[in-house]
């Protein structure tokens, strides 16, 4: 990925958007090991440290650009289309390979397809609640840092029947 600097903002598959406040070894260790410390900016995670080894950090990757944001906008899935997948297996296993990939391409039409059943039903099972409270801020944090707008705007943006 590159050296990564203090005060940059980097997406961790598992916390979404991250500021990086600072390259550290873990308070008490002995052994040399370096940490990106950083700590996520929107969901569950907001306020907590997630710490990387520096050597592989493979849980991150750089924030996606204003081009790419602005195309996965366009690209954002039809509510006319249906989404939801109605078994529920392969539901949570779709689920699951999205927020253990931290894939946003992949997050789009089930976020989409758990609102059209939102929409329908009048709720949310445990499952799809679970999947959207942890997917949304992924999504919407990432899509704001890029395109510069607030992550209100960027639910507004994405969260509209077209």
């Amino acid at each position: 990925m590159g050296e990564i600097a203090v005060g940059s903002k980097v997406f961790h598959r598992r916390s979404g958007l991250c500021l990086v406040q600072e390259v550290a070894p873990l308070p008490g260790d002995a052994s040399g090991t370096t940490y990106y410390v950083l700590r996520p900016q929107y969901g569950d995670e907001k306020g907590n440290i997630v710490r990387v080894p520096t050597e592989n950090p493979i849980f991150l990757r750089p924030v996606i650009d204003k081009d790419e944001a602005t195309e996965y906008v366009k690209a954002w899935p039809s509510f006319k289309e249906e989404h939801y997948i109605t078994d529920s297996k392969k539901r949570k296993q779709s689920y699951e390979e999205a927020l253990s990939k931290g894939d946003i391409y992949l997050m789009a039409p089930l976020i989409v397809g758990a609102l059209q059943r939102k929409k329908r039903d009048g709720h949310l099972n445990s499952m799809d609640i679970s999947f959207v409270s942890r997917a949304e801020p992924l999504v919407f944090g990432e899509i704001s840092e890029a395109l510069g707008i607030s992550y209100q705007e960027v639910s507004d943006l994405l969260i509209k029947e077209n």
